[in-house]
């Protein structure tokens, strides 16, 4: 008797021992389907916007009307809202521990007959509807990775352009455009990689106006094989109303090219190098050195130059321009001008300066 007890016992003792593991391990993947169900929920951003009527000054005193994005300070009212040149920027911060949800409300706020559509070359957007009629609000979502994301990761950080191409490409053109910037988790990069690392950030929207769109009566009547434009703007302004980028030596200025308008745009950078590291919010894997670059219409580009110590090359600062010499402001062909053109004499257009 004692040596049967004495050899159960502990075979009794090993399975009640067992059965406490097994309930432990339970009861610890219960527990971690509970937190993990908890993790999987995203961060949420809303961004309201309306597409409205309005009007810019261009320099020279020349006043167009424009259709633009405003954010109204009511969501949903657009009598709340400026139709701004171009569309306000937009700035979504990723999460280092979930996803991001991103819904855009945009409300159609266009004279009757203008439907607009909402897209973001490079955003794969959830199912739903495009495209909106005046006086309804479109909404549209997307979900961007944690960060930092793998490479390749859909919707992550980087530059995107906004915009409606709707009717047959005017409404861009009247101005229904802007910046979209995603940001890594981690501050002062442009994307995952320290290598794109900025002390200064500077958002460049390129355009061009041609006032003949924007002024008439019917824009939807206006031939667009007959559009020129004579306006060359960066961020809505023509130099020299252009905003300067200021930098001190040895800063690293991210350049964030967002090209809006229908011309494939050059941009040089004299007395420094670009060292472009992105293309339509992709990071190159092999980011190469430039003084001018080509942005095409449509596209994004990010490119890094780090001031040099030794001064500028003018007394203005290291100008940045555009390289098909886009500058001057207006009409160049009109007879009235004494003396005959370019005006201003002393540049305008695409032109602005990194200075200290």
């Amino acid at each position: 008797m004692i040596g049967r007890e004495d050899t159960g016992r502990p075979a009794m003792r090993a399975i009640a021992v067992t059965k406490s593991k097994v309930l432990l391990v339970l009861a610890m993947i219960a527990a971690g389907l509970m937190y993990g169900g908890s993790t999987a929920s995203a961060a949420t951003t809303t961004i309201n916007l309306c597409a409205l009527p309005g009007t810019v000054t261009l320099t020279g005193a020349v006043t167009v009307n424009i259709w633009g994005f405003g954010i109204p300070t009511t969501p949903g009212d657009c009598s709340t809202a400026t139709a701004s040149l171009p569309g306000p920027q937009l700035d979504v911060t990723l999460s280092a521990t979930e996803t991001t949800t991103v819904t855009f409300n945009v409300t159609n706020a266009l004279p009757a007959g203008h439907s607009i559509t909402f897209e973001i070359p490079g955003i794969t957007f959830d199912a739903g509807a495009a495209d909106v009629d005046p006086g309804a609000t479109l909404s549209r979502s997307f979900t961007a990775p944690i960060s930092p994301s793998a490479s390749g990761a859909a919707n992550a950080a980087g530059t995107y352009l906004y915009g409606s191409g709707g009717d047959g490409g005017r409404q861009q053109a009247m101005g229904l455009y802007g910046a979209l910037i995603v940001r890594p988790s981690t501050a002062g990069q442009a994307y995952e990689s320290g290598t794109t690392a900025y002390d200064v950030e500077a958002p460049l929207v390129l355009s061009a106006v041609d006032p003949a769109l924007n002024n008439a009566a019917d824009p939807m009547a206006f031939d667009m094989y007959t559009y020129r434009a004579t306006y060359w703007l960066i961020n809505g302004k023509a130099y020299p109303d252009t905003a300067g980028i200021t930098a001190a030596v040895g800063d690293r200025v991210l350049l964030r090219y967002l090209n809006a308008g229908y011309d494939n745009t050059t941009m040089m950078l004299l007395g420094m190098h670009e060292h472009v590291v992105a293309k339509d919010a992709w990071p190159l894997n092999n980011a190469y050195d430039a003084i001018a670059d080509t942005i095409p219409a449509g596209g994004t580009e990010d490119a890094i130059a780090t001031v040099p110590d030794g001064g500028a090359p003018g007394s203005g600062g290291f100008p940045l321009f555009n390289r098909q010499l886009h500058l001057t402001n207006g009409d160049q062909a009109d007879p009235s001008l004494t003396p005959p053109g370019p005006t201003p004499p002393a540049g305008g257009g695409m032109l602005t300066f990194i200075h200290p």
